[in-house]
């Protein structure tokens, strides 16, 4: 997917952070949820006490002191009134806040007590200027878009307090109705910000800590990656630390270990080229000498070319199968003094070269390898293309030379298969020509060997177009 982070890292801390968050919204969640039933068990046990010992108050009372003690007893945040009419509600209500206050008020008020209970949530806040209500008397209902004039006066005057409300209606033994409000206060039913905030500080302090132990895992993918990179460059860079972790540790080891063995190999193998180049020149040297000691003419040099091909041949695998392995140490090379001194070198032979573009700064790279790729590139461009330009594009991460020919181009489907040791286009790449099927191997290796590449190309408008990279 595009919008996942490529690396490992980003990936890992992503996934981590992601788990994180979703396990905090859940616990935070599920801790509102706990703590909404608890303060429905606290505030709704003490509500139905007080409920519960007000009607068996006024139940003990004639009509005038009930409504005396109704007038002192209505105070915030409880309203009392003897006025409203029973309202059944409409629907059932099964939530467990109004199913466990209810069980905690027959509870209080007893078995064969008539009443009925609504909570009200989620009410509009109140109108902006409401005169404060007459003691003893409910406050007028007040117009508003969602007003219903068949709406219980008691059902509207919640909807106008603003708050969660606990509204209860109970008969008394003379068939009055009494009617409590009972509003929470704002600090119980407002969000609880010092829960919230220790979520929020539990949830950073652990996707902190995540996001270094991820750092301090995949570290070690980084270094080993980048070790790898360098190893291409210089197959005798410094070993890795063998530090850290116990997987850490075995993966340095193995990679140690590799390097060790490739250099081996690579020791043991210049040592067998060497000493076949020795085994190879002194039979040749002697050829050479008994083909000077014939007398025909046309016949001792057909000897002599073959020797020739035989002596460039061996010399050209030789150098090839040294590619892997260049002791060369690198260096800083003016690039532009190169290319110039190549130019000057196909004038010489009555052969053109264009150059355009300049290297900005010199490159650091291994000075005669990187010749010998050029070199192998403008005669291979200006043996099948008769002539050739340079562009030279430079930026801060790359350098990049194009040469472009005007010879014949290569088939599609052979512009890779060119690269593979000592294979030859026949049409134009046969062994008259002087080829051995190594120059472009050769110059992809030494190429590939600065952390760079080389690619074939056709040109639409003919001819053939290959693309140095090498980084800065």
């Amino acid at each position: 997917m595009r919008l996942l982070p490529q690396s490992l890292f980003g990936r890992l801390l992503l996934f981590l952070a992601g788990g994180l968050t979703l396990a905090q919204l859940l616990s935070a969640a599920l801790l509102l949820q706990d703590r909404d039933q608890a303060l429905y068990h606290a505030v709704g046990g003490h509500v139905a006490q007080r409920i519960a010992a007000i009607v068996n108050l006024l139940d003990s009372l004639e009509d005038a002191e009930r409504r005396r003690l109704v007038t002192a007893l209505d105070l915030p945040p409880t309203h009392l009134s003897l006025d409203l009419p029973w309202q059944p509600v409409a629907e059932p209500d099964d939530r467990y806040q109004t199913t466990l206050f209810r069980v905690l008020l027959q509870r209080q008020l007893g078995p064969n007590r008539p009443f009925q209970v609504e909570i009200t949530d989620d009410l509009p806040p109140p109108p902006p200027f409401v005169d404060p209500p007459r003691r003893g008397s409910l406050p007028p209902p007040l117009p508003t878009a969602g007003h219903d004039p068949r709406m219980p006066g008691w059902r509207r005057h919640a909807m106008m307090m603003g708050l969660r409300n606990f509204v209860v209606q109970a008969r008394l033994h003379d068939g009055a109705v009494a009617t409590f409000q009972q509003m929470l206060p704002e600090e119980v039913i407002a969000w609880p910000l010092r829960l919230l905030l220790t979520l929020l500080i539990v949830l950073v302090s652990v996707a902190g800590l995540a996001a270094l132990a991820v750092r301090t895992l995949t570290r070690p993918l980084a270094v080993l990656a980048d070790a790898a990179t360098d190893l291409g460059r210089d197959i005798r860079r410094p070993a890795l630390a063998e530090t850290g972790p116990l997987e850490v540790r075995r993966a340095a080891r193995a990679f140690n270990t590799m390097q060790n063995r490739l250099i081996r190999y690579l020791e043991d193998r210049n040592r067998v080229l060497a000493a076949i180049s020795h085994d190879l020149k002194t039979p040749i040297t002697r050829l050479r000498l008994r083909t000077e000691l014939l007398e025909d003419s046309p016949l001792r040099e057909k000897f002599q070319a073959d020797l020739d091909e035989m002596q460039h041949m061996a010399q050209t695998s030789l150098d090839f199968l040294r590619g892997g392995e260049n002791p060369e140490p690198p260096a800083a090379l003016d690039l532009n003094a190169l290319l110039e001194s190549l130019r000057e070198d196909a004038e010489d032979a009555g052969q053109e070269i264009a150059i355009t573009g300049i290297a900005d700064r010199p490159l650091r790279c291994q000075p005669l390898a990187l010749k010998r790729c050029l070199t192998n590139l403008v005669d291979n461009a200006l043996k099948y293309g008769r002539w050739l330009e340079i562009t030279v594009a430079d930026t801060p991460q790359w350098l990049t030379l194009t040469l472009r020919d005007q010879g014949p181009g290569i088939p599609p489907e052979q512009l890779e298969r060119v690269f593979e040791p000592f294979y030859r286009l026949e049409s134009s790449r046969s062994r008259d020509t002087g080829g051995t099927g190594l120059g472009l191997s050769i110059a992809r290796n030494i190429a590939r060997a600065h952390g760079g590449d080389l690619i074939l190309r056709n040109r639409t408008e003919g001819g053939l177009e290959a693309v140095l990279e090498l980084p800065r």
